[in-house]
């Protein structure tokens, strides 16, 4: 055992000395909760405090923030020369061809599920606590669709979406693209928007929509997961091996719970709270085990 930390410890060191003339530069998107540039929360989003949380960890390495529209953010990691990190992604297979990933997640929350009007639930008769069919929702009552462009919401959903009619798909581009389609759903020009928990919960209370409900949907997981992606190349792999060895015991800390909370309802917390609890105490067995065997 302490030939495999003192092992470590000198791969740590090597990693710091192979990349300690570069700075990581980190691609961040004005999309609430994750980044927040221009209310009184400003600072306080979920991605943006996990990037702080990490380089306190990693304080021998700077770092720099580059704002992109959510349109442009993929293609600028994807494609730049000089690489680009970003704190919070799905791993799919067509993006691992530019991206590299950590194996370790960066990010975990509840998965994507619909904001719709309230109106809309009691007119179709559905029950909020009960999940339904994306696909079937929309093909029965002719609905529409708002989406984010260029975004992932996980293969399964992805491959959701390419199933339905594309005029029923409305994808919206911008810099605040989940608060333009919120507010298109409120003005009844979308009838569904997909998203995250945790974004229509703090768009509702920033718009002060309170006609706003959410559904989760069939065939989802609870949980979903993101993890640091960097641009596919030298500097990258460095970059994402050196997270990986971080966020092993990041993620275990009660301040990395907090920031994964902060942006949920009370109901929807509980559901969230016992999987990082059982994540925990998962992680913690299995040091245990390899303690056991040295």
């Amino acid at each position: 055992m302490k030939f495999f930390l003192l092992l470590l410890t000198c791969i740590t060191s090597v990693c710091y000395a192979r990349i300690e003339n570069h700075a990581i530069s980190w691609i961040t998107l004005d999309f609430p909760p994750y980044y927040i540039y221009a209310d009184r929360d400003e600072g306080e989003g979920r991605d943006e405090q996990v990037i702080s949380l990490l380089h306190t960890q990693l304080n021998k390495l700077d770092y720099y923030h580059h704002s992109f529209p959510a349109s442009r953010a993929i293609h600028e990691l994807s494609h730049s020369r000089s690489g680009y990190c970003m704190v919070s992604l799905y791993k799919t297979a067509s993006r691992q061809k530019y991206i590299t990933y950590t194996k370790h997640h960066s990010t975990v929350g509840l998965s994507p599920g619909l904001a719709l009007r309230k109106e809309t639930i009691q007119k179709l008769e559905l029950d909020v606590r009960q999940p339904v069919s994306l696909v079937n929702l929309m093909l029965k009552h002719d609905l529409t669709l708002g989406i984010a462009q260029s975004r992932s919401y996980g293969e399964k959903l992805d491959k959701l979406i390419e199933r339905l009619p594309r005029d029923q798909v409305v994808i919206r581009p911008g810099w605040d693209t989940l608060q333009s389609l919120t507010n298109m759903l409120v003005k009844k020009r979308v009838d569904l928007v997909l998203g995250y928990p945790s974004e229509h919960y703090y768009l509702s209370k920033r718009l002060g929509a309170d006609n706003l409900t959410q559904i989760a949907l069939i065939g989802v997981p609870l949980i979903a997961k993101g993890y640091i992606g960097c641009t596919n190349n030298d500097l990258g792999k460095k970059a994402v091996a050196l997270f990986d060895q971080t966020l092993v015991n990041l993620v275990k800390t009660e301040e990395y719970k907090r920031i994964m909370l902060k942006w949920l309802p009370a109901h929807l917390k509980s559901k969230l709270n016992r999987h990082l609890i059982n994540e925990t105490a998962q992680l913690n067995n299995e040091v245990h085990i390899g303690e056991d065997r040295n």
